[in-house]
């Protein structure tokens, strides 16, 4: 027994007629002949009484058409329910985030986010670029937060934020005097950098190699404020994101453009291609690019 023939068969009843269910439903009236009788044959019992000058249904057909209809129905009501649940705004959304993007520009989105959809469960992980991909790949995050440049066919990329990366130095270097310097002028000046597990790092590195040089780097941490005061204290230089920067006491510290090449600094939202998008992720995109 099948969905169809159950409509089939309800759909005769309601009409009366063969010929008017078969132009009702868009189907052959030997369609519908076939689809009875299989019901017929599986039950092992007559539904409609053919012998019958008029449209008849047999005692059994009677009970089966009451069973019919209540099978259709709780069939449409899950369906509707189903479809309701589905696309309700609740479920869960794991979402990667590199520290420097929440303290940057997401954490006022991550609020609203919280604020729109209450019965979502918002579960982040505050991890580096590097590890958001990653973990977006393995299907353990839903989304994430990675920094430019980034390159995967196997995912939708969505630029969400962009600004520059700046050159800090301490107020007593010579390059403090500047506006903007290029590349080529930091051959030979101690480099003080994020570690390798950033993509920030990566990007470091081969912006200087652009430029033609390998840079001298002393020291590495993960701890960008411990960069700050470094480079306050002229223990070297820095290239940090200028939101970041921003963010500190810059009376202690001077700001200088980067040129030849430029270093733009861009967040991008990623998700696979491959994965269906939840409602959850829906929401977080409507959110941050608008609908």
């Amino acid at each position: 027994m099948t969905l169809n023939q159950l409509n089939y068969y309800v759909e005769i009843v309601r009409q009366g007629s063969f010929t008017k269910a078969a132009e009702k439903l868009f189907v052959s009236q030997s369609t519908l002949s076939k689809a009875i009788r299989a019901l017929e044959e599986e039950f092992q019992m007559e539904l409609i009484n053919r012998g019958a000058k008029e449209f008849q249904l047999t005692a059994q057909g009677d009970v089966f058409l009451e069973y019919a209809v209540r099978i259709l129905d709780f069939y449409h009501t899950q369906t509707q329910e189903l479809f309701q649940r589905l696309h309700s705004a609740n479920g869960t959304l794991k979402l990667g985030i590199p520290p420097t993007a929440g303290a940057i520009y997401f954490f006022s989105i991550l609020y609203k986010f919280r604020e729109t959809y209450p019965g979502i469960d918002l579960k982040i992980e505050e991890i580096t670029s590097k590890a958001v991909h990653e973990l977006v790949a393995a299907g353990k995050l839903d989304m994430g937060i990675v920094i430019e440049p980034f390159s995967d066919d196997k995912f939708y990329k969505r630029p969400s934020y962009t600004s520059e990366a700046v050159l800090l130095v301490s107020r007593k270097h010579p390059l403090a005097a500047k506006r903007s310097v290029s590349f080529s002028a930091l051959r030979g000046e101690k480099f003080l950098l994020v570690t390798p597990d950033y993509m920030f790092h990566d990007v470091v590195m081969e912006k200087c190699r652009e430029a033609g040089f390998q840079p001298d780097v002393t020291f590495e941490s993960y701890q960008w404020e411990l960069l700050f005061e470094m480079v306050a204290d002229n223990q070297g230089i820095c290239i940090l994101p200028k939101p970041l920067v921003d963010k500190f006491n810059n009376t202690r510290v001077h700001q200088v453009h980067l040129k030849d090449p430029e270093f733009p600094w861009t967040l991008s939202l990623i998700y696979r291609k491959d994965k269906f998008i939840t409602v959850p992720m829906q929401c977080f995109l409507d959110l941050c690019f608008g609908t």
